[in-house]
């Protein structure tokens, strides 16, 4: 009874998220704002994607004073030399070194440097709608947010790896936007943030989160958090952010590491609450399987576990791929399915390791 109880807490957790983001009735707004904006992006061996980054930002509508700055994280390729003669061709782009060393560093920096009190920030390695800034800033101004969490979704290949990242971003999104409809958002990510100058100011000179590498998101987010201050979840598909994910299984690690090292730090008590009910439900059928030859009634429990877990995770992700227009992607869940537990677990074990490689350095 405590396994197919745990398995039906995931299908209420399941259905009452959906139930939070359908309700959600409010509009985008495109009225004109009197706002200037600066986009910033950090960016280190990047020469790959600078043509379609930049691309993407140029291209942006937006009725006021736009400069986007990018920083050039001590770049070892041509990084720098084709953003500078992209700064030629724009007057809008200014290129900065950072004199530092890291993101953190480079986004502290690009901060600093803005003009604007409002900030939109990007990865190098994204490709962003023409009213992305647009829609961004519009929920920042109509909500009286301090910051707003953007969509963000993996660039879509037909390798396995990819399709089951995809699977696996659709959970955490889905989390995501539950959290922050609870007003306590679980995750939130650089390569689609929209804040103020003067907020992130405040919250680098606290040194909150300064000794670790990476995470100056989240950490960013948290002290939003502590100050009483409002963070929102911008589910507009014109704001969405293609990204570039890992396309390998040992790149792939090193991200989940990296992740977990600022886990412990930056994780609510409803983040756990919830990562719980998953991390459990996905092991409830589990034990069932096991249990069936010592117990033939086990049987009955096992298909209902099974079926229920199967169900509520096509309910999630039935949901979020329709906005990020996705659907064939559900076809693979039958796969994940079975390898979830394995990922989680191994996600687990992983959080005990500190050092990691990011850009071509080591980081602990």
């Amino acid at each position: 009874m405590l396994l197919i109880s745990i398995t039906l807490l995931y299908g209420v957790f399941a259905f009452f998220g959906v139930y939070l983001i359908r309700s959600d009735k409010s509009m985008p707004l495109f009225s004109p704002v009197s706002n200037g904006v600066s986009v910033i992006v950090a960016l280190r061996n990047e020469e790959k994607n600078i043509d379609r980054l930049v691309e993407g930002l140029i291209l942006q509508k937006y009725p006021q004073q736009l400069e986007f700055i990018l920083i050039d994280d001590n770049s070892r390729d041509e990084t720098l030399n084709l953003l500078t003669k992209w700064s030629l061709k724009d007057k809008r782009i200014k290129v900065l070194p950072n004199y530092g060393e890291g993101k953190k560093s480079s986004i502290a920096t690009a901060v600093k440097f803005a003009s604007n009190s409002i900030i939109v920030q990007t990865d190098a390695d994204c490709q962003m709608n023409q009213y992305w800034v647009m829609s961004s800033v519009n929920k920042l101004l109509s909500t009286d947010s301090a910051l707003v969490l953007g969509p963000v979704y993996p660039f879509k290949s037909k390798t396995i790896l990819n399709r089951l990242i995809r699977l696996d971003w659709i959970a955490i999104q889905f989390m995501t936007v539950v959290t922050a409809r609870l007003k306590n958002p679980a995750m939130a990510n650089g390569a689609n943030f929209t804040f103020f100058k003067k907020d992130y100011l405040e919250f680098y000179n606290s040194g909150f989160g300064a000794h670790f590498a990476s995470g100056d998101d989240m950490f960013f987010m948290r002290f939003l958090q502590k100050k009483g201050k409002k963070i929102s979840f911008n589910l507009d598909k014109k704001a969405i952010v293609k990204t570039e994910f890992p396309n390998s299984l040992k790149d792939l690690l090193q991200q989940r590491i990296r992740w977990a090292t600022k886990s412990g730090k930056t994780t609510n008590e409803l983040t756990y609450l919830f990562t719980l009910i998953v991390f459990l439900a996905n092991f409830a059928w589990i034990i069932t399987a096991f249990s069936i030859n010592y117990h033939p009634k086990s049987l009955l429990i096992f298909s209902s576990c099974l079926a229920w877990k199967l169900i509520t995770d096509f309910l999630i992700c039935w949901n979020i791929t329709r906005f990020y227009g996705d659907f064939k992607i559900v076809s693979v869940l039958p796969v994940m399915f079975f390898i979830y537990p394995i990922y989680l677990l191994s996600g687990l074990l992983l959080s005990f390791k500190k050092r990691y490689k990011w850009k071509g350095r080591r980081v602990s």
